[in-house]
């Protein structure tokens, strides 16, 4: 088995671990994107040097290529040495053409790492739509079976990988969504980031795999067809064939073996998708509901001393904003804005343990009392918020209208706001209406938030909620 190391020149990593190592990435990328309109990695050398000179000519800094600490100032000569460091270090090469024309080349071993490097630089969420319909629709063409291995399983190998690794990319990478949008937030912001979160993150990366795409749907079928490969000799036969021709293998058992492991790997990757599925919707609802307690928590935190002084200062903030002759007498008072998470954790209660009390005798209620008891508990029950209850709510706003603005909705205390906010939470799963975020900044007396449409659904969309 090849070690990276022994594909890769010596000084390959030497301009990434450099004092200048921003600017030769800057250069790798710039080099890379004026190849995309080329037939292949190469061009001319001059073309590769004006690109160069006009990413120096945006920098003041100085760069020195030799041990002595020269400093190149010139751009021209920035880039003429920047392309024969990075061919040294074996990311470029030269090839001559028989007019005597230099062209600069991507090595084979740095295309893929500069890729790479682009992708991680924009780190684009991944949209599934179409990945297990594609694969499907590849297993059942029959007229792609003529070269199996070529047309068919290397195809839906690498859309299975795809797949499989952007699915526990997003999953290890939720908890990191939620705090980018709600950390160090005003409450009006935390508001208005919940759509964004759904509709950037979960509605994009996971709708279709839970309702068109759903794996249920495809995943019998898919099973079947790579049985087939496996149990139809002339297939079998193909893919062995193909597998050696494309990876360049020799032994045919082996290759039989390679083709076999990887049926079984798609096989087991599909077996396995729905619990991935699983443990991100619990991740999402875990953390989801972690935000909804810190609005809470910035709610409540308004009615507080601490929140009463805060108004009380933003309210000194615009009368001096008004008024520029500030008393001598005022003084700045810096309040502490946010609260850490760790600061509003429970104290763990320490456990006690007490002597046994003596088993009373049954108190028997009268009839008004077990009235009042009833009734006792069928006030905390109303008092409760889940998505029922919100749904029979927004139900009996809308009455016959197909849509209401948020701002329709009476806000006289923080309770109604509440309201409000679960309206937005539970929107994202609800079959009774879905929300649709406006540019209307709505302020009254009792709060400040964005204003959103409440939107009835429809009986079709109902079926792919």
């Amino acid at each position: 088995m090849k070690n990276l190391f022994s594909v890769l020149p010596d000084d390959f990593f030497k301009p990434l671990n450099s004092k200048y190592k921003d600017q030769y990435a800057d250069c790798l990328l710039a080099i890379y994107n004026s190849y995309k309109t080329e037939i292949s990695y190469g061009v001319e050398r001059e073309s590769v040097v004006s690109t160069l000179t006009d990413y120096f000519n945006t920098r003041t800094d100085d760069i020195s290529f030799d041990d002595d600490n020269s400093f190149e100032k010139d751009s021209r000569s920035k880039a003429q040495k920047t392309i024969n460091y990075l061919r040294n270090c074996g990311w470029l090469d030269f090839e001559e053409e028989k007019n005597y024309q230099q062209n600069v080349v991507l090595t084979e071993q740095a295309v893929p790492f500069i890729r790479t490097m682009n992708d991680v630089i924009k780190n684009e969420e991944t949209e599934y739509q179409g990945l297990i319909s594609q694969i499907h629709a590849v297993l059942q063409n029959e007229d792609l079976y003529s070269k199996p291995y070529q047309f068919i399983l290397k195809n839906v190998v690498n859309s299975t990988e795809q797949l499989v690794s952007s699915l526990k990319k997003l999953n290890i990478s939720i908890k990191k969504h939620i705090d980018k949008q709600t950390k160090n937030k005003e409450l009006s912001e935390i508001f208005s980031l919940f759509s964004v979160y759904n509709e950037e993150i979960v509605s994009k990366s996971l709708y279709r795999l839970k309702t068109s795409e759903n794996i249920g749907k495809f995943r019998q079928s898919i099973k079947i067809n790579l049985d087939k490969m496996l149990s139809e000799p002339k297939i079998l036969k193909d893919l062995v064939e193909g597998y050696m021709e494309i990876e360049q293998e020799t032994d045919s058992e082996l290759a039989k073996d390679k083709i076999i492991e990887m049926i079984i790997d798609v096989k087991s990757a599909f077996e396995n998708l729905d619990k991935i599925i699983e443990d991100i919707d619990r991740k999402n609802n875990h953390y989801m509901k972690n935000a909804a307690s810190r609005a809470k928590f910035e709610l409540a935190s308004g009615t507080n001393q601490e929140g009463k002084i805060n108004a009380i200062l933003r309210y000194l903030t615009e009368y001096s904003d008004e008024d520029e002759s500030i008393p001598e007498n005022f003084f700045n008072v810096y309040v502490q804005k946010f609260v850490s998470e760790e600061s509003i954790k429970k104290i763990p209660e320490k456990k006690t343990y007490e002597e046994v009390a003596t088993i009373n005798e049954t108190e028997i209620l009268t009839a008004e009392e077990r009235a009042l008891k009833k009734q006792l508990l069928l006030d905390k029950q109303m008092a409760r918020i889940y998505r029922k209850k919100i749904e029979d709510f927004v139900s009996e706003c809308l009455g016959e209208k197909d849509l209401i603005l948020a701002s329709d909705i009476p806000i006289n205390n923080r309770k109604d706001f509440e309201t409000l906010i679960y309206i937005r939470l539970f929107a994202i799963e609800s079959y009774v209406y879905r929300v649709k975020k406006t540019e209307q900044r709505i302020r009254t007396k009792n709060c400040e938030f964005t204003d959103f449409e409440i939107i009835k659904r429809k009986q079709e969309e109902k079926k792919h909620v």
